[in-house]
């Protein structure tokens, strides 16, 4: 399972080549990437998928009845909007320069998720797990006799399914735990939901 996250997460840092995005007079986005020689699309439609919504705005286990995060994670931590995920695929992640972050766990993800984003679930980089070094050298950090430096560590934004959840905040806290620098880690608190409730495009597994 870890090399198949790695080996995403590298094919996101090194297939991505061209992108464009547009922001029309009326404020409807038109947004696209190649990504690994296909073309994949962001767009925002007039009306917004209500069955879609109802599918991020749920009850988890972490949060009875439900969460409500805060709009900052911390001083340290830029929270980011939709439109700053967009520039961020267009201009990282697109050029192998940032990763976008899917916190979720893979049946979450099913569920949908934003194009070019790369899924690492929360659990996978808590720091019981043996592995948790090397998805963080996949995010670009280099390990030195057991130490790792995050010097050349690539520009996260970390999202899950929206405000009533917390697989985001915990995914931040554990790259916080294991040295991974503030100004490179960036909160998109809206997730799925707010996402999806602005009418603005996602893939699916069978996408």
């Amino acid at each position: 399972m870890f090399s198949r996250i790695n080996a995403a997460v590298l094919a996101v840092a090194a297939g991505l080549s061209t992108s464009a995005w547009a922001q029309s007079a009326e404020h409807v986005v038109n947004a696209s990437f190649l990504i690994n020689g296909s073309q994949k699309f962001i767009e925002q439609s007039t009306t917004a998928n209500a069955t879609q919504i109802a599918t991020f705005h749920k009850q988890t286990a972490e949060c009875v009845p439900l969460c409500l995060t805060p709009v900052r994670y911390s001083d340290e931590i830029q929270t980011v909007g939709e439109a700053d995920v967009i520039q961020f695929l267009a201009n990282s992640v697109s050029t192998g320069q940032g990763l976008l972050i899917d916190s979720r766990s893979p049946t979450d993800r099913a569920n949908g998720f934003i194009t070019g984003s790369v899924n690492v679930p929360f659990d996978l980089l808590q720091s019981d797990n043996p592995y948790a070094a090397d998805i963080l050298q996949a995010f670009g950090a280099r390990s030195f006799e057991g130490m790792l430096n995050f010097t050349d560590a690539l520009p996260l934004v970390v999202f899950d399914d929206g405000p009533s959840t917390t697989h985001a905040p915990r995914l931040i806290n554990a790259l916080l735990e294991a040295g991974y620098p503030t100004d490179k880690i960036n909160y998109y608190r809206g997730g799925m939901l707010v996402w999806t409730a602005l009418g603005l495009s996602t893939e699916d597994a069978k996408s």
